[in-house]
């Protein structure tokens, strides 16, 4: 009886070990892809260019911002609302769609222009068109 007890606990204490050792395992796996996925290419001491550093750099990009009713996501009319705005501006070549988004009662638009004066009268002529009851900024 004294055996079986003694073999029971040693079975115990390997089965213990190799959890501790694959914990380990997994652990290990964990903060060596954090470390690749935090590390980028970039020499000490300079910027890395994201597309949202790149889109605050470029002095020729405008952000149409659409407020919509209520706070949630757009609805699919909104969306088409959108498209509709999307696609005058670029039949009208405006200017390059560059990014779109919507969420909490707001949609943005962001747009690669030539000219921001030319390109925001423009936009606004489609605002008043596509959505003339909808409060937009452009900045």
């Amino acid at each position: 009886m004294i055996w079986t007890i003694a073999r029971q606990e040693s079975t115990l204490i390997n089965h213990i070990r190799a959890m501790n050792i694959k914990f380990a395992l997994i652990l290990s796996v964990m903060a060596l892809l954090t470390i690749i996925g935090c590390s980028d290419d970039v020499p000490h001491g300079k910027t890395a260019k994201t597309a949202e550093r790149g889109m605050m750099l470029y002095e020729n990009k405008l952000r149409v911002v659409i407020r919509w009713p209520g706070d949630d996501f757009a609805s699919r009319q909104d969306i088409e609302t959108r498209n509709k705005i999307e696609s005058l501006i670029l039949e009208r070549k405006v200017g390059k769609i560059t990014r779109v988004g919507t969420g909490m009662g707001w949609m943005d638009i962001a747009v690669e222009v030539k000219d921001k004066q030319v390109a925001r009268s423009s936009i606004s002529e489609i605002m008043r068109m596509v959505a003339p009851t909808r409060k937009f900024t452009i900045e």
